[in-house]
């Protein structure tokens, strides 16, 4: 019975593939991948209108300890300087990288694989808590989020053999509900930090039958048992929208004797390398890459960033190395990057970048003859940053979803007018950490932390966003009444960003919602 249910999986695999081989006969895709020091409003000026704007049709942006990505696919900006090298022997040289005022900006072209399952599968979808009251990194935090992801993605390798929609670290955990000596009419519902030390998975379900969510229920929460970590999985059940979460473990706050080891690994990280790898989507990368990683004791993974766009795999890490300093790593990295026999694959790239850096393989770990699904990868590293903590703790974050035809503006239409919205509805917002009375609209404090970016098939993009707003926004929606002040600041938000839209005079921006519950949004978004 199952090998019919195989059986019938391929063939519906291969009618994929052909229609869409049919509907836009493309054996490669265009993609830029930015790594930036993290600050307010540098996607809004990417794809600003203008000349050298970047116009990007599918988009994936993430921004953690003082370091962010963008990558975009299918731009329509002439790829200007990009050289697309091919080579049949695995030997692709490494991209070098275009600075643009401290980012390095890589330009690409890959092959996508068409019968990659994603967003219409059915999922499995967790949450993991590693440490709430953090609120810093520190390098326990680094080993504690490689091992984590390392699990996560063998549990879909190996254990059902199915693809890892994405993953996301760091993560909002659920909303908290309080209530006053369990009497349900005094529940009162308050929203948890922007983002917390924890790791965000959905898993693609190619068997769906109960036994197979158990399975992977019982062995994540088996992971989190060992490790005191706190489990939700998403709620399933019908009418509950994604960012629904059921809560199956919680921890008393004790960690594993694994990570309560020496005083160096409570030590605060210092830097951060962003690292991002693409080819084309298939099972068992994510896990192959970072089981890599997991043989070089000293190397953490502090925040990641992995989906799918155009049947592209992205698989944006932060790692975090002991005892090297920024400076170091940068001009080690500047170096290898500028010599025209580094190679871009993920395992010989980085092997040779942390032989430089005199950090030795664990002689148990795992065996590097195994074989390697992502050995048509491309590999782009640095630069890397002084870690930074988030600036504004005191924030609320608010999402917001919209919906937008296929036309020359990308991303720029929406998230234009959003910023546009902000400023009006909070146009004096006292600054952090400057002279008293100084004030900013939120437009200007508001920062991007994740955002995504899907094309359909009926030529519409739909995206979804995360945004930290300072909370100080709230005092001027604190009037009293039972609405909660987040609640009226979303709403004003919401008919304000509609209103720049209109005037904008922009075809085919539909669905905007704003609400600071991710459950609130429209029913068709996805992370």
């Amino acid at each position: 019975m199952r090998s019919q249910r195989v059986s019938v999986r391929n063939v519906a695999d291969l009618a994929r593939a052909g229609f869409e081989i049919t509907r836009q006969p493309v054996t490669k895709v265009d993609f830029e991948v930015h790594h930036v020091q993290a600050r307010h409003g540098y996607l809004r000026e990417l794809v600003s209108a203008g000349p050298d704007r970047a116009v990007f049709l599918e988009t994936l942006c993430s921004a953690t300890n003082g370091a962010g990505v963008v990558i975009g696919t299918r731009t329509r900006k002439p790829m200007d300087g990009t050289e697309v090298v091919e080579r049949f022997d695995g030997q692709q040289p490494a991209e070098r990288p275009q600075e643009n005022e401290g980012a390095w900006v890589f330009h690409q072209t890959t092959s996508p694989n068409p019968t990659f399952i994603y967003e219409s599968a059915q999922t499995f979808e967790g949450l993991i808590s590693i440490d709430p009251a953090s609120r810093e990194v520190c390098e326990w935090h680094g080993l504690a989020i490689r091992d984590l992801a390392k699990e996560i993605s063998a549990a879909a390798a190996t254990v059902i053999d199915a693809p890892l929609l994405s993953l996301q670290c760091p993560a909002q955990l659920p909303t908290i509900v309080k209530t006053r000596n369990h009497d349900l009419r005094t529940r009162k519902e308050i929203a948890s930090r922007c983002s917390s030390p924890a790791v965000r998975f959905a898993i693609a379900l190619r068997d769906t039958s109960v036994d197979t969510r158990f399975e992977l229920a019982d062995r994540v929460r088996e992971l989190c048992e060992k490790h005191g970590y706190s489990l939700w999985l998403a709620d399933t059940r019908p009418g509950h929208r994604q960012g629904n979460w059921f809560e199956v473990y919680h921890a008393d706050g004790g960690f594993s004797p694994l990570y309560n080891g020496d005083l160096r690994s409570r030590q605060r990280i210092g830097t951060c390398l962003p690292v991002t790898f693409a080819g084309p989507a298939r099972i068992g990368s994510t896990h192959a890459i970072v089981a890599f990683l997991q043989r070089y004791p000293q190397v953490g993974v502090v925040g990641c960033a992995g989906t799918t766009l155009s049947d592209v795999a992205f698989v944006h890490l932060q790692l975090s190395i002991q005892g090297v300093a920024a400076d170091r790593l940068n001009r080690i990295l500047g170096k290898l990057l500028g010599e025209s026999s580094t190679p871009a694959r993920p395992r010989k790239l980085l092997r040779e970048l942390f032989k430089r850096l005199g950090l030795p393989p664990d002689p148990d770990g795992q065996n590097p003859s195994a074989p390697d699904p992502t050995s048509d990868y491309q590999t782009f590293a640095g630069p890397a940053f002084a870690y930074r903590p988030f600036q504004m703790p005191d924030c609320i974050a608010v999402w917001v979803s919209w919906e937008i035809a296929r036309q020359h503006e990308g991303l720029a239409a929406p998230l234009e007018c959003l910023y546009r919205a902000l400023a009006q509805v909070a146009p004096q917002v006292p600054m952090p950490g400057t002279l008293p009375g100084a004030t900013v609209s939120a437009g200007d404090l508001a920062t991007v932390e994740y955002l995504i970016c899907r094309a359909t098939e009926q030529s519409v993009i739909r995206g979804k966003a995360k945004l930290a707003v300072p909370k100080q926004v709230l005092r001027q929606f604190a009037s009293g009444g039972v609405e909660l002040p987040a609640s009226k600041l979303c709403a004003a938000l919401e008919e304000a960003w509609k209103a720049h839209v209109d005037q904008s005079g922009v075809d085919g921006v539909s669905e905007l919602t704003v609400a600071w519950r991710e459950s609130w949004l429209g029913h068709w978004t996805d992370s």
